[in-house]
């Protein structure tokens, strides 16, 4: 909305209370709240037939929409309540509740809790869901639990340190996986090419793990073994390959058992492992 958001102290908002609307619960906002603490300016959020109790004060400094939602001249002489008809109760409950509690955020709630944090600018939510991502031991996470974390984030526009790093686990697995996840229908065409990007790269990587530092040419992501002459033996072997580095044909047991001289092939495989997701975004 051209809001600057407005970046406070570690907030420590009180946990919204949920009142169902049939509920004899006192018409006081304070009293439907279990609590010894007093909230600055309570105020009513009705979503459906839940209405939550929360404080205005701490939520105008999180969120410049919050800020237009609780204030104003129209609340002088009416109830401080407002009423969200575009949402279910269930997810304007997690949300105030990850707001508060950063640990409530999951791989079922992620999408939830980052898609409101985007709606109603709470930046610090939105760092809390990068967060997530980024400390999260993600090859303990289903393929599709990845990418159910990818979307979300290619959606709400997180950030490319955070896309990358799951583009890379999911690229981790194989072409079957990608078949069965139908990759290629629900992602974004850049999203999906770096995956498959990084799937080759992650394949190249493995095999210059295994040249002992030396560079051969490859087919497909595998040494290209030929017939020839190799330079150490001095004599024709069914499989040899040339080195790019070191400029020598070598057959297997050489190329396995003496290192190459060069530092060509060390300083491509270190390159190639800084870069495995290659993707455009800003």
């Amino acid at each position: 909305m051209g809001t600057d958001i407005l970046i406070p102290e570690p907030p420590t908002c009180l946990p919204p209370a949920s009142i169902p609307s049939g509920s004899n619960a006192p018409s006081s906002p304070t009293s439907a709240i279990e609590s010894p603490i007093k909230l600055d300016r309570p105020f009513k959020i009705i979503v459906q037939r839940e209405t939550f109790l929360i404080d205005s004060e701490c939520l105008k400094k999180m969120s410049p929409i919050f800020n237009i939602m609780c204030y104003g001249k129209d609340f002088d002489k009416m109830e401080l309540s407002r009423e969200i008809v575009d949402e279910k109760s269930a997810d304007v409950d997690i949300f105030l509740k990850a707001i508060n509690d950063p640990s409530v955020i999951s791989v079922r709630t992620f999408t939830t809790i980052l898609r409101l944090a985007n709606k109603y600018q709470v930046e610090l939510l939105r760092d809390e869901c990068e967060q997530f991502v980024l400390t999260n031991k993600l090859a303990l996470l289903k393929p599709d639990e990845v990418l159910t974390l990818l979307l979300a984030c290619h959606e709400h526009h997180l950030s490319r340190e955070a896309m990358v790093v799951l583009i890379r686990r999911l690229a981790e697995e194989e072409q079957t996986t990608f078949n069965r996840l139908k990759l290629s229908r629900f992602c974004p065409a850049t999203v999906y090419g770096a995956v498959v990007g990084a799937n080759l790269n992650l394949g190249q990587l493995r095999e210059l793990e295994q040249m002992n530092g030396h560079f051969f040419k490859m087919e497909r992501n595998k040494t290209r073994w030929r017939r020839s002459t190799c330079d150490s033996c001095k004599s024709i072997m069914e499989q040899t390959a040339h080195c790019d580095g070191c400029k020598k044909s070598l057959c297997k047991t050489h190329a396995m058992g003496v290192g190459c001289a060069s530092e060509y092939g060390r300083k491509m495989t270190r390159e190639l492992r800084a870069n495995i997701v290659e993707l455009d975004w800003e």
